[in-house]
């Protein structure tokens, strides 16, 4: 009899195994692949295991698999590769600006007014295109001059307002044996995003379709005294800077300023990643690059922005994950934290305590304020950067600037991504 008995408990035990066998294999189905493709810069790179941990905990049954590439260098590439391929990633993340070049190609889904209602209006307008919404902002950098208030203040200094203000700061600075600028010219990037600094507020700020123009042939870069003067902006910050500037990167550059080797450094607030793992004395401000047509504004970058495949079959579980990645204020605190940046979330504000947030509420607060995706949308990154390396060899005497402008005109074609 007990033999009987042990008999039945094994076999109820292998009906009960091989059910729960059926219940994982069930599971295993359920589960669903999300193809993402991620652009990024060099301070997001580390963001996808934190959103990987968060949906282990949020969506079990849903696997990310990503695909991250540098954004300045490879997104736009792969991104078109795709499209030709139609092979569309079901998820994108790229920057606001490219969600005016991409939704013009019907490869991008609207975003559900759900997610559309928790992001604050101004980032909302550089990912809304024809009225409807095709992205998700998520942060935003500003971009200005950082500056190093202690040597401001032992010197009596205060942020300029005109270019001729800051050639007086230069100047005193200089007169105290202390480099003006910090700099980095060996990435062309670098210089791309400093050329756009001075064209948003001295050319983008008055006149927002000049690319278009542009590309019309009614704008030119040759023998445009505005667009010579924002060259030349970049000549004046390598002067005033160290004298191996043109051989530095950026990780060296920055660690250069945070240890007080320089006053002032025209980057944006990504830089300071680096300032609040090593520079906790040191005291920091932002203001603009001072225009030539006086009242120049700090520049915020809308960054991380969610973009869906129009044919994706899981567009209902991407908008349902997107509602939570907004609504997550831990997960949130933690990314901007991360990559020292701001949010563009309603009702969620940065815990971290930023060396110069309380310098960006108050241009906030006063409207003094663009939106450098206006810029970026008008003429496409890889432009900047073909024109930038160009200027690096002006700026290295291998070129003439009038070589750099000519050629510039030469690409007006290349300066949109799709015909207009």
């Amino acid at each position: 009899m007990a033999k009987k008995i042990i008999v039945l408990i094994a076999a109820a035990a292998l009906l009960l195994l091989a059910g729960c066998a059926e219940r994982a294999e069930e599971k295993g189905e359920d589960k669903i692949t999300i193809s993402v493709l991620a652009g990024q810069s060099t301070s997001d790179a580390g963001v996808e295991d934190m959103i990987d941990e968060w949906l282990l905990q949020e969506f079990p049954q849903v696997e990310l698999e990503w695909e991250c590439v540098d954004w300045g260098d490879s997104f736009n590439a792969k991104m078109q590769g795709h499209f030709a391929a139609g092979d569309v990633p079901d998820l994108m993340i790229g920057k606001a600006q490219d969600v005016q070049t991409y939704a013009k190609t019907g490869n991008l889904g609207i975003i559900s007014r759900q997610c559309s209602q928790r992001i604050e209006d101004y980032a909302l307008q550089a990912v809304t295109v024809d009225g409807k919404v095709y992205g998700v902002p998520y942060n935003a950098w500003y971009q200005g001059v950082i500056y190093n208030k202690e040597i401001f203040r032992r010197l009596d200094l205060r942020p300029p307002k005109t270019e001729e203000e800051l050639q007086e700061i230069i100047q005193c600075l200089k007169a105290h044996q202390i480099v003006p600028f910090a700099a980095h010219f060996q990435e062309s990037w670098k210089v791309a995003n400093m050329t756009m600094q001075y064209m948003v507020n001295d050319i983008f700020s008055s006149n927002p379709q000049w690319g278009t123009q542009f590309r019309e042939g009614r704008r030119h870069f040759s023998d445009n005294a505005q667009i010579i003067h924002c060259f030349s902006n970049n000549q004046m910050i390598l002067e005033n800077s160290w004298e191996d500037a043109m051989q530095l990167e950026q990780i060296q550059s920055d660690s250069r300023f945070i240890q007080g080797e320089a006053a002032m450094y025209l980057t944006g607030s990504w830089s300071m990643q680096f300032a609040s793992q090593y520079g906790d004395d040191m005291d920091f401000g932002i203001f603009p690059y001072p225009s030539q047509s006086g009242g120049a504004k700090l520049l915020r970058e809308t960054n991380m922005t969610f973009m869906k495949s129009a044919d994706t079959p899981y567009g209902e579980q991407i908008d349902q994950i997107l509602y939570a990645l907004l609504n997550d204020s831990r997960l949130v605190q933690e990314i901007l934290g991360f990559t020292q940046s701001s949010s563009v979330i309603k009702g969620i504000a940065p815990v971290y305590n930023s060396k110069i947030q309380k310098d960006i509420d108050g241009y906030e607060e006063r409207g003094e304020v663009l939106d450098v995706s206006g810029g970026n949308s008008q003429l496409t990154w890889d432009f900047q950067d073909s024109i930038a390396l160009m200027q690096l060899d002006w700026l290295k005497k291998e070129k003439s600037l009038e070589e750099v402008l000519a050629y510039a005109d030469q690409q007006r074609e290349f300066s949109s991504y799709f015909s207009e």
